[in-house]
């Protein structure tokens, strides 16, 4: 019994959700700004709902708990239904248009602004009714929490625009909710004299709330380099993606018109049958060189691939879109392509090699120039089983030879071509080879 595979499953399920509600670049091109912020305004919203939930509990503990007014349950009930408006009101924000970049930024500001007031109303409502000191420092975390939040955007630009909207509420919410100050109904004067009188009350909570409001702008200003990275660092990937695709445009352009003139000269080579022929010979051949296993695959895929050619014609054809799923296409139908061009390149090898050993015109340039395509002794096999097959065959500048006169023609004009044990071994059993070019 696999007991590793349902966790495994459980596993996989958790990240695909994740992926799907919180991963900031699920399915979307980078190099496009309006589907990155549409992309950022869904995940925000996703996590504004999840903790506002969070604050709907808190809100439901503190409204239940003995220590509280029996009132208090109104807060607990009240948020749930301004959570899911809330949540409808964003969704309704960022799905007026896709791929416009104003309402998805508006769209971005009022989340930002309903994640920090969210937080300051949590502080509020729980420093102001009192006698829960267990939350209240939780609770101020909170406004930092919705700084964080409001930084996923990596938009320093929002983050600057809204810096003096932020500090001023936080100084307000320190001056009338931390510290009450409002309530001491002072004069300026009375408020300055206590202020600076050494050891009071009053000086005390005026160098805290001081300390506080330095702690929010050195935070603030962390989260700002922070972003200003991040968005720096995101413009470099846009212009490398677009430097990319334009180069990978470029050769893709290039990559079909070579195949497009290598595929349209090549159409005498693509003969089912003649290939077939080859690939059986070679792969006989290939067993009496005691070629390993893996190679005779290697040979027996490859003696056929270029009958492949009907998968990469589409290749060929003009595109003027590209995304990631397209370049992934092309990069699979290009190595396909590859291969199928190196395999007509060893066809059109012997068929060079018949016309011109024929015609009398193969010198010792020639011949050395041949020999280094494709030497690996895979291409020789199957080389040396094409030659002989089209020895067989009728062809444009010879008649079709029997056995013998292969051999004779063989030994003659093609065994400088071969390595040494690989001809020796095809003259070894040329007779089975023989038998099987009848069998064929």
């Amino acid at each position: 019994m696999d007991l590793g595979k349902p966790k495994k499953t459980l596993k996989g399920l958790i990240k695909r959700l994740f992926s799907k509600y919180f991963g900031f670049e699920n399915g979307i091109d980078i190099a496009n700004d309006v589907a990155v912020l549409y992309r950022r305004n869904v995940v925000i919203k996703n996590i504004v709902f999840v903790s506002n939930l969070l604050y709907s509990v808190v809100f439901f503990v503190l409204g239940f708990s003995v220590a509280n007014p029996t009132t208090d349950w109104i807060f607990a009930i009240a948020s749930l239904p301004i959570t899911y408006a809330v949540g409808k009101l964003q969704s309704k924000l960022i799905d007026l248009d896709h791929n416009d970049l104003t309402k998805q930024q508006i769209a971005m500001y009022v989340s930002s602004f309903w994640i920090f007031i969210s937080a300051m109303l949590v502080y509020v409502r729980i420093y102001a009714v009192g006698q829960n000191s267990l939350f209240e420092t939780a609770s101020y975390v909170l406004i930092y929490y919705a700084l964080v939040e409001i930084s996923l955007y990596q938009d320093k630009r929002l983050l600057a625009n809204s810096f003096m909207s932020l500090f001023g509420f936080t100084t307000l919410i320190h001056l009338a909710v931390t510290y009450n100050f409002f309530a001491l109904e002072l004069t300026w004067q009375e408020f300055a004299s206590e202020l600076f009188t050494e050891g009071s009350q009053m000086s005390k909570e005026f160098g805290a709330l001081i300390l506080r409001t330095i702690i929010f702008c050195f935070f603030y200003a962390v989260n700002y380099i922070i972003v200003s990275i991040g968005q720096s660092i995101q413009e470099e990937r846009k212009k490398e993606l677009s430097k990319r695709r334009e180069v990978q445009g470029d050769f893709t352009h290039i990559v079909r018109n070579l195949f497009n003139v290598v595929f349209q000269s090549a159409q005498s080579l693509l003969d089912p049958q003649h290939a077939k022929k080859v690939a059986t010979v070679s792969s006989k051949l290939a067993n009496y060189y005691n070629l390993d296993e893996e190679s005779k695959l290697d040979l027996e895929k490859y003696s056929l691939i270029h009958l492949r050619f009907d998968e990469i014609k589409d290749l060929m054809m003009d595109t003027d879109t590209y995304d990631e799923h397209t370049y992934d296409l092309i990069k699979t139908k290009t190595d396909l392509g590859s291969k199928i061009g190196k395999r007509l390149q060893l066809a059109q090898k012997c068929n060079e090699m018949m016309r011109r050993h024929h015609e009398g015109d193969a010198n010792q340039s020639f011949m050395d120039d041949m020999k280094k395509i494709q030497p690996e002794i895979i291409s020789q096999i199957i080389l040396l089983a094409d030659c002989y097959i089209s020895l067989r065959s009728i062809s444009s500048y010879h008649r079709p030879y029997s056995h013998q006169q292969s051999l004779q023609f063989f030994n003659k004009e093609l065994i400088g071509y071969f390595d040494y044990n690989l001809k020796e071994t095809f003259l070894k059993y040329n007779e089975e080879m023989n038998e099987l070019y009848n069998n064929l």
